[in-house]
């Protein structure tokens, strides 16, 4: 795999309002890690080229057509017909990131790329969908994953369903995850306010087989608390997994389900 093997940012901070970018310099880590790069040769599935993120564009419900500068997700293969499937994977083809798109409804689900960072917007709108609340990636790197769980909001309704709406990541070869980076959106961090009742988290499982080998629950905003800047979590309980699947777990089904996603550790084959 083509993964950069980068000094790693960060320490494991409890929740807080506050950027790992502050944080003290942790050692190498001594694996693969999956930062998204251009420089990793990601495979766009469709074409067999490297993914080239460009303008996005979009018809948002009552605000017209918008586009997003710089962005990938399903769309374009969505023209005829929806898309639900691998739309790209490391340069190796082990990990594999699945994604939906409706060409009826221009909507989108699963995992796209972006290189769009705000963390000036005062107020959200869904024109923020592909935004990190953060000044880049995760440790300095330019792109980073966004995660839009399309499935959770419409669990009452399974016709509005696709096996792609969770965010989900394949591993043809199971390996342990030692990590990865979450950073909130910039539309959710907007979009709440600070209410008592205010929360969003994110439950991410792993499994081996169609067996779950472990789940962990991060909380982005919890009230007046809200993640800016990047958290480094650690996955290594669960073992080798052979699977990824991400779920955003909040109070109202209006409640927008986006998150972002960068640098995802892999420790070597030979350590597991």
């Amino acid at each position: 795999m083509t993964g950069k093997f980068l000094l790693i940012a960060a320490a494991a901070l409890a929740f807080a309002a506050c950027s790992d970018e502050d944080s003290p310099r942790e050692k190498p880590f001594d694996g693969e890690v999956v930062s998204f790069e251009a420089s990793e040769h990601l495979l766009d599935a469709m074409t067999g080229d490297d993914v080239k993120l460009g303008p996005v564009t979009m018809s948002l419900m009552g605000m017209g057509d918008y586009t997003y500068t710089n962005a990938f997700c399903a769309k374009e293969y969505a023209v005829d017909a929806d898309f639900d499937g691998m739309l790209f994977s490391t340069a190796d083809q082990n990990l594999v990131f699945n994604a939906y798109y409706s060409s009826q409804y221009d909507g989108w689900g699963g995992i796209g790329l972006s290189r769009m960072y705000d963390r000036n917007a005062a107020a959200p709108s869904s024109k923020q969908q592909f935004s990190v609340w953060a000044d880049g990636g995760a440790n300095g790197t330019e792109t980073f994953a966004v995660f839009y769980d399309s499935n959770s909001p419409t669990e009452m309704y399974p016709e509005y369903m696709s096996d792609s709406g969770y965010p989900t990541v394949d591993l043809l070869e199971p390996r342990i995850v030692a990590h990865l980076y979450i950073a909130n959106s910039t539309w959710v961090y907007n979009y709440f306010t600070g209410a008592d009742t205010d929360s969003f988290q994110v439950k991410i499982t792993g499994s081996l087989g169609g067996v779950e080998k472990g789940s962990i629950t991060e909380t982005l905003v919890a009230g007046k608390s809200k993640l800016s800047g990047w958290r480094k979590v650690d996955l290594s309980s669960f073992g080798a997994v052979d699977k990824l699947v991400f779920k955003a777990v909040c109070n109202y089904l209006a409640d927008p389900t986006y998150f972002c996603i960068d640098e995802i550790g892999l420790l070597k084959p030979d350590v597991q």
